[in-house]
Order: C-alpha cells, then structure tokens, then sequence
C-alpha cells in the first residue's frame, strides 16, 4: 500500500542558524557575500531609470559620430596641398648606417619614374618636402648622431621617428640603447623600425627571417606596439612604410600638443629703433595656438615677449582688412620678471582655489603671493607703492627703513652689498639667473688620480649612509650645543607642527617672492583650458613671430641645418617655484648621487642647472619630508629645487657634466608640481651606549662627553633600536653620562639613540645653455 506525500528526513540534526559576528574580517566578509549584489532600497540614492534599446543606439550612435568627427577634425591638420608638415627625424641606432641614407632610400622609392633624379640627403640637415603620391607634405631632420641633445631636441618636436637598425651590427649598449632609452624616457610620438641593409647582408631568405625576428625581439623591447619592421631595399616595403608615415595619424605627447610650439622655416633679426630689435621666426603652427600676451621659450637662449603676430597669407585679397591677420600685444602682455610680479593689485590675481572639476571655491585664496607679509614692521623705501612693498624681503625693508633719502641709501659701498648678498646666501651667479643671464660656473678639471679618490670617498660616503643612516659621532672636544645648535628635537616627523614659511638664517633670501599656488592639479587644468581659449592662431597656418630677442640669439643657426623651435610658455610659467621631481638613478649609472651636486634637468622644453635636495617620496599629513643625503640606486627619491615650473607632468632627465666636457646620464622622473609649503627636514642621529641597566633605569655614555650638552637637549627624546622610547632622567658625573628611564627593559646589545632635525631650504637654479 503506498503513502503519499510521505517525505524521508534524511538526518535528524537541526540546522541552526549561523552566528553572526558583529566584528567579522574583511576578508570574513568578502568570502561571504562574494558574487552577491544588494539592491539599493526605494530611499537610498538615484533611482536608476530604465533606459531602452533604441535609446542605447542612439547613444551609442551619437558617440560613434563625435569619434568620428574628432578623427577628421585631427586629420584635417595634414590634409591637402597647404596641410601642415609631418615632422620626421631619421636616427641611425649603430655607426654603419648612415640616417641620410636611411631618408633617401624611403623618399626615392616613391620616384614617379625610374628616370627621376634620386633625391640625397646630408646629415645633419633639415629637408622640407611634398609627397604628390600621398597628397602630404613631411619635413625631415637629421640631427647630429653625436650629439645626444641634438637627438633629444629633434625627437621632441617629431611626428614620427624612424630608427635604423642594422643586420650587421649589434646595437652598442653605450650609443644606440642608450639613445633609444633616452627617447622612450623624455616621451616620443608615433615610431617606425627599418632594416636598411638586410637583404645586402643576408641574400638567403632563410637568414632574413632570423635576423628579422631576433630584431623584431629588440624593438620590441622598447616599443611593446610596434608589430614589423621595414626592409628598405625591397621596394613593396619601403613604399609601405612612407605611405604608413604619410596616412597614418602620429600619436600626440600630451605636454608638447597641448601649447603652441612652432618650427622655423626661415629665421632672421630685423633692428628696431624703438624696442632694440626682433627676432622673425616663420613657420606651420601647431599645438593650441599662440597668443601675443604670452612669453615664448626658446631652447637654449631662454624665455622672451612676443611683439606682433602675424598670418601669412598664400592668396592675400588687397580688399581684405590688416588687422585681421595680425595681432600685437597689449598692456595686458605678461613681463619677463622673475620675481616681482608686474604693477597691480592684489584683486587682479585669482583669489580663488579651483577644485579638480574647476569650480571656484569661495573662502580660499588661490595664489598667495604675499599674504603673509602683510603686517610689516618696517618702513618701505621712498617711492614705493604699498603693493611692491608687500614683495619686499624684511631684511631690505629693514635696511631701507633706516635711511631717510636716496642720498644715505646711496653711502652703502659695493663691498658693503657683496656681503650683504653673502649674508643672504646668494652670489653673483644667483643675482643673474633671476634676469636670465646666468653662466655655468667654471669647470675646474681634476687630475685622474683625484677623481678616483673623490669616488671612493663619495662610495664609502653613501655605504656608510646606507649601513647607518643619518648617524653622526661627535668627537670629545666637540661641543654638541655649538654643533648642533641649530637642530630641533621632535618626538615624531608625521606628525609634527612646522610652519612652512617659518623665519630661518639660511632661507632663501627670495624664497617670500616665489610663486605660490595651493592646488597645483587644478590650476593645471584651468591654465590649459585659457591657453586653448585665448588662442589667437590657428594650427596648421602659417604665421610669423616677431620676438623682442637680441641678435645673439640667431647667430650661427642655419634651419636648413639643425631645428629652431618656438614653445609658446602658458601663464606664469616663466615664474620662479619651489619645484618637485620625481628621481630614480638611471639603470646603468652606478657612481653615488649625493643631495645638492648639481645637475642639468630637462624637462619638457626646458633645460635647468639645478643643485637638487632629495627628500623622502612621502605623503604625511603635515607635508614634512625627511631630507636624504643620497639618492640610492633603485629607490624613489623626491628631487626639490628653485626653477620655473611646468604645467604638465612631464617627463624629466637628469643629466651631469663630465671631465671630457660631455654629458652622461644620471637619472630620470617626472616633473611632480610646485609645492611651497614642502618642508624638507634633515636628520642627525646621536647613539650611546648603554653601561648599566637596572630594569628600566639606564645609564648611558658616549653620547655626550659634556654635562652642560646634556642639559641643553634633556628635552629631547630617546629612542632605542629595539623600538624602546624614553627620555634623559639627570646627568652624572663631568664626562657626559647620564641616566635616562625607558618604556621597557633593555638588553645589552641595544643601542640608545637621539634624533634631532633641522631645515633644508632649496636652492636657486638657472638656465643651461649648451
């Protein structure tokens, strides 16, 4: 007889329900809900609302055309016979290509006719020419293979670069990998990879296919996206790849395309009576746009005013009005000052902090200038309005104070204001690179056997650092008060007050006259948006610049020979900043970099003598930064200096002088932003040694050799390698023992310690010239 709706349990245990933990792990938690989605309730946000097929079509339409319309907006720059040039510069990775050669086997594969003269090529040399073929025209520059700035320069500007390698020659891991490392870490555009010489070396085809993919394996090595190279001597590939330079769209470097920059088709100085002369630079704008209120950057010569601007124009209508096609600038043109910001008030500027989205945010001022030189105690000199007085530096004021005309200003001698610049920290060099006429200092050659005993010093130096980080030992007869007077005690750097603008002998005496911004990201952005808003040219026009610059600035520069490049520099710029630079010592270079050496920056456009201060890559809450003596090999160190700052994050090279007079490469970062609140704070550790403990109790010797030095830091806290923490309890005896208490007990291996910090101010830059 059956039994239905009979079910068999198949175990009599209960299941109870799990107990939940009201302090379950995150990991606890994440294994728990893992896949689970909780639906937002009816209150708790934006509701979703239902979108249908046809309108995801729509949007999806819609987007496909704004790509769409983008790519020809960006395509129209080089179309037609008026479009702009392609920028190519031709590199030879190994000595037995020649780049020349390279240029003249890809432009003469194009030949309409076998009849037609080959067109040659000298190195180096920069060669305008069109391509009916291809309906384009491309300008191609060989720069000075010796010559690694030449190189740097020309691929800077560059659409595309071709890089020549050879299937005879290994490529030397002292020239062509480090020009080719060189390139990838100052930012390149669009690459191409050629074999000029394959076939001629290896007439197997077998052969070739091995050569081919053994440098297909190298190239890709720096360039992960570049799936073929070209073999120059078979004409189906040469003529692919100059239609692939000329179709295909270069890739754009975001610090370069976002100003104005332009490369001189011809270059001449013209004499004025009235502004001393000018400098003529004609040529394709590209990038944004120029605009005759804004300061350009001429690599190598410096930062200098824009008087006129103007089109030129292939087919002028004499109908057509003048002044539509040029532009001059106004009052509201920006100076060449440094400094001193030109005459205003302080309304003018934008008091404003702008958020990441670029919304004013009320309450905040966006520059501070010299908000805290507000409520001086001095008198200002005569003639001095109340806003320069505002920029002037105390001790200035104070000097200026007691003089009651020019007259007794007048009796201060010429040895009475060197040693006032001495005072202030700054010699001649300094004063001259505030007005952009700074020389490098004289090179003093040492002997051989003097640079190899100032290496192993420096070696043992930065071992020692390493081993013993930022310990020190005084000697007997050395008096810690007089040594160390100047150093503060702090219980914990992260956590610290240090005021950033405090009062210091050793400040910088222009360190209140820099330019101050407190929210670099967005005033990045807000620069770049005005650069592309109050554009006056258009890219891909042809314009002429007439650039207030003395006539030095074009002697000896051919442009049929090497580059002349125009950046045009966006608003502030040209301003001194407390400027920070991501450092990492380069992969091959082995020698110690030690804090303040100088060094030649270049980033972005611009190059810089600098004597950097590294401090620690760090991000504490009260921007205090423990100061390094070294940048060791292979950490991230943080680079901090005088100089003009760039709104970008651009890449940034590291270079330094060698005895030969050339450069070798010592490190490479990024141009990170202008922070004047960053303190830089360096550290002294003094270590004793424990002679007796009695639980808690220690007495301690070695430290100090003195009662009255005891007395003087008994405020400062100790600390122990073990992670104990105490204090200095009384001295004992005249030879510098003392007793001190702990948080726990000691071992007799422990080594007690003291750590005192003090002030690093950065120091002033200027420009480098080659």
């Amino acid at each position: 007889m059956g039994r239905s709706g009979h079910s068999h349990r198949s175990t009599l245990k209960k299941d109870h329900k799990p107990f939940k933990s009201r302090h379950a792990s995150k990991g606890l938690l994440k294994n728990q809900y893992k896949g689970k989605v909780e639906k937002a309730g009816p209150g708790s946000g934006k509701t979703q609302k239902v979108v249908s097929k046809l309108q995801r079509k729509n949007q999806s339409k819609q987007l496909k055309d704004h790509k769409i319309l983008e790519t020809k907006l960006a395509r129209r720059l080089f179309e037609g016979a008026s479009g702009a040039e392609k920028i190519i510069t031709v590199i030879a990775l190994t000595p037995d290509l020649s780049p020349a050669g390279i240029a003249s086997q890809l432009v003469n594969s194009i030949k309409a006719t076998p009849e037609d003269p080959d067109i040659e090529f000298s190195s180096p040399s920069v060669v305008s020419l069109r391509l009916p073929r291809f309906k384009s025209n491309v300008k191609f520059i060989i720069p000075d293979q010796t010559n690694l700035i030449s190189i740097l320069d020309a691929t800077k500007v560059s659409d595309y670069v071709i890089f020549g390698l050879s299937a005879e020659q290994e490529v030397d891991k002292d020239y062509g990998e480090l020009i080719l490392r060189a390139i990838v870490a100052q930012g390149v555009a669009s690459v191409v990879g050629v074999l000029p010489n394959v076939i001629s070396a290896y007439p197997k085809k077998n052969l070739q296919q091995d050569i081919r993919q053994s440098l297909q394996s190298f190239f890709t090595h720096f360039f992960p996206t570049e799936e073929k190279l070209y073999a120059l001597e078979s004409e189906s590939e040469a003529l692919n790849c100059i239609r692939t330079i000329a179709q295909k769209m270069p890739k754009a470097i975001s610090w370069r395309d976002s100003r104005a920059y332009v490369l001189a088709d011809s270059l001449n100085w013209v004499a004025d009576s009235d502004q001393g002369g000018f400098v003529i630079v004609e040529g394709t704008v590209r990038g944004v746009g120029f605009n005759a209120n804004r300061l350009v950057h001429i690599p190598g010569h410096g930062d200098f005013q824009v008087q006129r601007i103007e089109k030129i124009a292939k087919h002028k209508n004499p109908m057509e009005d003048e002044d539509v096609l040029a532009y001059n600038a106004d009052i509201n043109q920006e100076t060449l000052e440094e400094l001193n910001p030109e005459e205003a008030d302080m309304e003018d500027f934008d008091e404003y902090e702008y958020d990441d989205y670029g919304v004013r945010m009320e309450g905040k001022n966006y520059f501070d200038g010299g908000a805290n030189e507000k409520n001086k105690r001095f008198k200002a000199p005569e003639g001095t309005s109340e806003y320069q007085s505002k920029w002037l530096l105390d001790d200035v004021l104070e000097n200026a104070s007691d003089a009651e005309s020019i007259d007794e200003m007048e009796e201060l001698g010429e040895d009475d204001i060197e040693e006032d610049m001495e005072d202030n920290g700054m010699d001649d060099d300094d004063t001259k690179s505030q007005f952009g006429d700074a020389q490098l200092e004289m090179f003093v050659e040492l002997s051989p056997e003097e640079e190899e005993e100032q290496l192993k010093q420096y070696r043992a130096l930065e071992k020692e650092d390493r081993e013993f980080p930022d310990e020190i030992e005084l000697a007997p007869e050395e008096s810690a008060k007089d040594k160390l007077g100047d150093y503060r005690g702090i219980k914990s750097l992260g956590n610290c007050d240090w005021h950033w603008d405090e009062q210091d002998s050793e400040r910088p005496s222009v360190y209140s006259r820099l330019l101050r911004i407190n929210h670099f990201k967005a005033t990045r952005n807000k620069l770049q948006k005005d650069a592309a808003k109050e554009a006056q040219t258009a890219p891909g026009q042809k314009y002429r610049l007439f650039i207030r610059a003395p006539p030095s600035v074009v002697e000896n520069v051919d442009v049929s020979v090497n580059p002349f490049v125009v950046y045009l520099l966006l608003q502030h710029e040209h301003k001194l900043a407390v400027t920070n630079f991501s450092f990492s010592t380069w992969e091959d270079y082995e020698k110690p970099v030690p804090s303040g050496e100088q060094l030649i920056v270049q980033y972005g456009f611009r190059r810089q003598v600098i004597n950097p201060q590294f401090n620690q890559a760090s991000n504490p809450s009260n921007n205090v930064h423990k100061s390094e003596r070294f940048a060791h090999q292979g950490e991230l160190s943080i680079a901090t200096t005088i100089a003009p700052p760039i709104f970008h994050n651009a890449p940034a090279i590291f270079f330094k002088t060698t005895s030969e007079g050339g450069l070798e490469l010592v490190g490479q970062g990024t141009f990170l932003n202008c922070d004047h609140t960053r303190v830089m704070a360096e550290r002294v550790v003094l270590t004793g040694h424990p002679v007796k403990i009695h639980r808690r109790l220690v007495t301690v010797r070695y430290m100090f050799f003195n009662s009255e030095d005891i007395n003087w830091f008994k405020a400062v806290p100790l600390f122990t390698k073990s992670g104990r923490t105490g204090f200095i309890k009384e001295s004992l005896g005249t030879h510098g023992y003392f007793k001190s208490t702990f948080d726990g007990r000691l071992s007799a291996q422990d080594v007690v310690a003291m750590a005192l910090y003090k002030r690093v101010w950065p120091t002033l830059s200027h420009l480098w010239v080659a």
